[in-house]
């Protein structure tokens, strides 16, 4: 078993995501799910997402913790996972990119801690200057 890996981020930021990675890896070798949050979330739905998301991470829990990767630090999405991340063993990681889940699937069976550190290494190289 691994760390089940959990995106929640806003409309399909995160199901676009893992279907490029999916197209680069073939057969993730990790568990992947998403939960995608409206940009414009009402808050008498707010609930209906709240349950989703503490669900989504309680489904992906076997054992050996889930990393949650959400896209904005602050926004709904990460204050939700952030929220429900405290009931078990989750990791939260925001600011999300395509180099930083890359870079978790590519380092899949490491555990929870480590592959948190390896998500924000991934993100942060992930960025670079052009040359001047």
């Amino acid at each position: 078993m691994s760390v089940g890996i959990l995106l929640i981020t806003h409309e399909d930021i995160g199901a676009q995501l893992v279907s490029v990675a999916r197209t680069i890896f073939k057969q993730p070798s990790i568990p992947i799910s998403v939960v995608s949050v409206p940009a414009d979330l009402e808050p008498a739905v707010l609930g209906k997402y709240a349950d989703l998301i503490r669900n989504a991470i309680q489904d992906m829990e076997n054992g050996q913790g889930v990393l949650v990767l959400t896209d904005v630090y602050g926004a709904t999405p990460d204050n939700l996972a952030r929220y429900f991340s405290s009931d078990c063993n989750a990791r939260v990681v925001s600011g999300i990119n395509l180099p930083m889940l890359l870079r978790v699937l590519n380092y899949a069976q490491q555990p929870l801690g480590q592959l948190c550190e390896t998500a924000l290494i991934g993100g942060r190289s992930g960025i670079q200057p052009d040359k001047e």
